[in-house]
């Protein structure tokens, strides 16, 4: 058919010829735009990650902060009724300590290394808060929100996986710690003191480091697993390859978010625990015996449900970390970002 006007005609583009125009229009329905997404559908810069990582944690605080608040409680009730229970079973252990300032002075080097290697174990639970926040940050691409109980229903068949990831792996850090503390306990069971004392702070550093390495090269593990729906042994797997690239840009978002998150708890938390402390003080020195316990009760449960709540902020933006990094780090590697934009136009 030859061509009469451009109202009535059209081009055939898989002939190539001029047909007759169709009475229907041809244009495609119009559709708005995705809304912009609380994270950015392309590989983000160093401190863009770090930025992402807050946004996200004000965007879902409910599943973030909510669940890092269960997990942190559970953990504090679990260690507190461990240490009543050890507390009072070497009581007498403990009287005959208090009266030789020496051998209390080394009982307070050792229960600061404690208090620092349960800290560091508690990088367990990061796996599973990271895993939990996962499904709301990959909503988050397409600025919907999620909740708590929202997230729990969506990782059905996938909760024992993620479970089991955050214990095998906690399990990992503390038969570390046992393997590099294990010559300092020969030594302080031979009497050798000092040098039980170098071995075990050696000993520190040394796990320290190993645990920083581990967890670094797992640090996707939770994501995985509730993200692509793999196992325990595949989820660590793939971790362990998106990680084999850039590890030291993960390190150091990584490594400077949890720094400098800490920072902040710390200084929002800090004045607080002075302020407790002071009152107590004062209070302890004013007060008669009746009421000295119910004073040392409260006070030591202001400061307990304190560090928990700075526990659960901080385990809940490094969670939201690690979800940005896992993220970006498949868009650098695999193109994510590509079926992220595809994926939004079509639930548009």
């Amino acid at each position: 058919m030859g061509r009469s006007n451009a109202w009535t005609s059209e081009v055939d583009w898989q002939t190539g010829q001029w047909q007759q125009r169709g009475q229907g229009p041809t244009h495609h329905e119009w559709h708005p735009p995705s809304p912009r997404g609380i994270l950015a559908k392309r590989p983000l810069t160093f401190f863009e990650v770090l930025d992402s990582g807050f946004r996200l944690l004000r965007f879902i605080p409910g599943l973030t902060i909510g669940a890092a608040l269960i997990v942190f409680t559970l953990w504090t009730l679990v260690l507190t009724a461990v240490g009543t229970f050890m507390v009072l079973r070497f009581l007498p252990f403990l009287d005959a300590l208090v009266s030789n300032d020496d051998a209390m002075s080394g009982f307070f080097l050792l229960a600061q290394m404690g208090s620092f290697a349960i800290s560091l174990l508690s990088l367990g639970a990061a796996h599973f808060l990271a895993g939990l926040a996962s499904g709301g940050a990959e909503n988050s691409f397409g600025a919907r929100k999620t909740t708590l109980s929202q997230s729990w229903a969506s990782l059905r068949g996938r909760r024992w996986s993620l479970i089991l990831a955050a214990l095998v792996l906690g399990a990992i850090n503390l038969g570390l710690l046992v393997l590099f503390g294990l010559p300092a306990l020969l030594l302080a069971l031979f009497d050798n003191t000092v040098l039980a004392v170098v071995a075990a702070l050696l000993a520190l550093v040394l796990w320290v480091c190993a645990l920083i390495w581990l967890n670094l090269r797992f640090a996707f593990t939770g994501s995985t697993i509730a993200v692509e729906g793999l196992r325990v042994g595949a989820a660590l797997r793939r971790s362990w390859r998106l990680t084999s690239t850039g590890f030291r840009r993960t390190l150091g978002q990584l490594g400077v978010g949890y720094f400098l998150s800490n920072q902040l708890v710390q200084l929002i938390i800090s004045p607080l625990v002075t302020v407790v402390t002071v009152v107590a003080t004062v209070a302890v020195n004013t007060a008669d015996a009746a009421t000295l316990t119910i004073i040392g009760v409260i006070a030591g449960a202001i400061l307990l449900v304190l560090t928990t709540v700075s526990s659960a902020i901080l385990f809940a933006y490094f969670s939201c970390l690690v979800c940005v990094c896992y993220f970006d780090r498949r868009m650098r590697t695999e193109g994510f970002d590509l079926v992220l934009i595809r994926r939004e136009e079509k639930t548009a």
